[in-house]
């Protein structure tokens, strides 16, 4: 199985942004990808996340197969669904996981939120990444604060036994602050963790591929 797990630092700092700049690097190199987004909430008619993944990798994968829970209150997945009467199989989404990454040359599967986020009950995002063994790629916004975010992130990660293969600082916004020229390197230097790269705005809010090594990004995913 390769997979690569994306979580973020927040919510809102660009992981379905860079995922989908992923998929676009990678299919330019001749990779085959896959997507996952297992859960969608603050969904109003369409998940808009999945299906922008589906489209920047070209997955043929049905609505279903790539998110197979979509919630509409923009809350954690477990309060979310809670609320909404819906019962989260944890199993189903563990299993598809399994079977799509089992079929495709690289499987991005992308979180909801961060790794403590609760998705049925106490069981969060990494007790979930944890179990299937995913690498992750931690995700954070090019903004003064991310050092903390990404340190809090990688320490989190190592303590649930989760692999991080490295980040990527996305820049949600047009606007620059002082600290995004040495966020990266300030980062690895605190973690020990390699920058895959630095992700510009994009004002359609669909980035092209990314200046990163592909490389890199299979062999960060197992």
């Amino acid at each position: 199985m390769s997979a690569l797990f994306i979580t973020g630092t927040d919510t809102g700092v660009g992981k379905t942004f860079v995922a989908c700049a992923l998929a676009r690097a990678l299919r330019s190199a001749g990779v085959r990808v896959a997507v996952m987004k297992p859960i969608e909430t603050g969904v109003a008619a369409e998940p808009e996340d999945a299906l922008r993944l589906r489209a920047a990798a070209a997955d043929p994968a049905t609505l279903d197969d790539i998110c197979p829970y979509r919630l509409h209150a923009p809350l954690a997945p477990a309060v979310a669904a809670e609320l909404e009467g819906v019962t989260i199989d944890v199993d189903r989404i563990a299993a598809l996981i399994e079977r799509r990454a089992a079929a495709a040359g690289v499987l991005l599967v992308e979180g909801a939120g961060g790794l403590l986020v609760p998705i049925r009950g106490a069981t969060t995002w990494l007790d979930l990444a944890a179990r299937l063994s995913l690498p992750a790629l931690i995700v954070g916004a090019n903004r003064l604060g991310t050092i903390n975010h990404c340190a809090l992130t990688a320490r989190v990660a190592a303590a649930g036994g989760l692999a991080v293969r490295g980040f990527v600082l996305s820049e949600p916004t047009a606007t620059r602050d002082e600290s995004a020229a040495t966020n990266a390197a300030a980062i690895s230097a605190l973690t020990g963790l390699r920058c895959l790269g630095v992700v510009a705005h994009a004002p359609a809010g669909d980035a092209p591929a990314p200046p990163l090594a592909v490389e890199a990004v299979l062999a960060a995913a197992r």
